[in-house]
């Protein structure tokens, strides 16, 4: 009779535990296990103490830094925000460090001018011998000085003056982009917060159409639709009102990072968008440009380095001249005291003073190649501060133009703003009276919303566009508003302000009169 398949195979598990049964037990004894681990003695309280100290400094190591030093709390308007950003921000340090190693590198270069001293100590062993040794040992003292390098010490070092004042202006470019990421931030900040003012007055309206609409349901004149629709414009206007409280809290957050202050810190930044006359004409503007603007500035230096780079590819074409003065004593002992010739010590010590001038005549045109590249780069260099100057021209222009764009619609919105308050007010006291509906009411809040909003996004956008033109054409402005306004060419910008919405108004009527006659 056969086992069940199942019994067979208990039989089989059974007998293959035995068999590895004694090789378990052998690889699990206490003698392989740990009797290859000796301990000789134990650690002494010191020297415990002494590891856990290591280990707790290790830590501290690894902990990020402290931030109680920081400041978490405080008041900032534009201007301080933007000062405090200049001295704290890292990106700056870091554009600073740059320009001090320009201004190291500018010293390095000046010291090539000046002469150089050298000393050498030699031991020598010959297999013919010499006053009675074998062994020589020299020491001597060089002072060396360049003469003439075919100009290549003083270009050289005309170079690196370059490079350090192209780093001093990088510093500045780099000050002029975070003053208008900062402005730029701080303003929309102030763009926000109106905003959400703005939401809560819709949600107000909204709420206050929402009870009165209810209410006239509750006595039978009005529809449900009425109630429902007031609740759903409600529903969509706290939503805008969620949106823009989260984006005021963006908006501190970022600035706190520009700052160099704690992502958290509860920071009151003051201030409100509001409209301030900017008087700088064009014309002046784009002088300032040509005069201050650093990425131009810089283009010019490239060129001027580039062009000091010629001269030292050309230094190769002339003899270069130097001269030594050379002391060199020598021995035949570690101490170099001259040689022992017999009991009558030898000593040899000489003083050299040469010229040297060395001239290479002919190297398959190496130099005159390298030259030919150089001039082609001073070439390129000054086809790119072409294009540096052309494009500069152009962001002043459009920038310019921004702000008097924002400036028109400003005074539109506003206007637009106080037909739609009052268009709102007479759809509620229509709709109250009832002679007015529902659709009026909403109509008449969604327009008053939008109007809003479209003044809150135009006072915004002059402030940036006022900034954006100062970041164009390389002024400082912390603040936005200076006393000391250039106004040498022009009326100023309001004037050309005036003039286009008096052009605008003629254009409309003698559009008025065509379309009538």
């Amino acid at each position: 009779m056969r086992c069940p398949r199942w019994q067979q195979l208990l039989l089989f598990v059974l007998l293959s535990m035995l068999m590895a049964a004694p090789v378990f037990a052998e690889e699990m004894t206490p003698e392989d296990s740990l009797q290859d681990v000796k301990i000789d003695r134990e650690a002494t309280p010191a020297e415990r103490s002494a590891v856990a100290e290591e280990m707790k400094q290790a830590a501290t190591a690894i902990e990020p830094e402290s931030t109680s030093g920081i400041q978490s709390s405080g008041t900032f308007n534009l201007k301080e925000a933007v000062l405090k950003a200049l001295a704290d921000n890292p990106s700056i340090e870091a554009v600073r460090r740059g320009a001090t190693s320009a201004e190291e590198s500018r010293k390095a270069a000046r010291g090539s001018f000046g002469p150089s001293l050298n000393t050498t100590y030699t031991a020598l062993h010959t297999d013919r011998s010499s006053y009675n040794t074998h062994n020589t040992y020299l020491w001597s003292v060089k002072v060396s000085q360049p003469i003439f390098t075919g100009f290549k010490l003083l270009a050289t070092y005309n170079s690196a003056a370059l490079t350090a004042q192209s780093k001093d202006l990088a510093l500045g470019q780099a000050e002029l982009n975070l003053i208008f990421l900062v402005q730029q931030n701080f303003i929309n900040l102030l763009t926000a917060r109106e905003n959400v003012e703005s939401a809560k007055d819709s949600v107000e309206r909204l709420a206050s159409q929402l009870k009165v609409a209810q209410a006239f349901y509750d006595v039978g004149l009005k529809p449900r639709i009425d109630v429902l629709r007031a609740e759903a414009q409600l529903s969509e206007a706290e939503d805008t009102l969620i949106s823009a409280q989260n984006k005021v809290v963006i908006q501190e957050a970022r600035l706190n990072t520009l700052l160099n202050l704690p992502v958290n810190a509860h920071i009151n930044y003051k201030g409100e968008l509001a409209y301030f006359p900017f008087e700088q004409p064009l014309e002046v503007s784009l002088d300032t440009a040509a005069h201050y603007r650093p990425d131009i500035l810089i283009a010019r230096k490239a060129t001027e380095i580039s062009q000091e780079q010629v001269t030292v590819a050309a230094s190769e074409f002339y003899p270069q001249v130097s001269a030594s003065v050379e002391w060199t004593k020598t021995g035949d002992g570690l101490e170099v005291n001259g040689f022992d010739n017999s009991g009558n010590p030898t000593p040899l010590s000489e003083t050299t003073v040469g010229a040297k001038a060395s001239w290479d005549l002919f190297s398959w045109g190496t130099t005159y190649f390298a030259t030919t590249s150089a001039k082609q780069t001073v070439l390129s260099n000054k086809a790119s501060e072409a294009n540096t100057w052309q494009e500069a021209a152009y962001q002043v222009k459009s920038r310019y133009l921004n702000i008097i764009n924002a400036a028109k619609r400003i005074k539109v919105a506003e206007k637009t703003v106080a037909a739609a308050e009052e268009a709102y007010r007479m759809a509620v006291a229509r709709y109250q009276a009832q002679v007015g509906t529902n659709t009026d009411v909403l109509d008449a809040q969604a327009d008053l919303s939008s109007a809003e909003a479209s003044l809150i996004t135009a006072r915004g956008d002059y402030m940036i566009s006022v900034a954006s033109l100062y970041n164009a054409t390389g002024r400082k402005v912390p603040g936005l508003t200076t006393s000391d306004v250039i106004n040498q060419t022009g009326s100023g910008l309001e004037a050309d302000i005036a003039k286009d919405l008096k052009n605008d108004v003629a254009a409309d009527s003698t559009d008025d009169t065509g379309a009538q006659n």
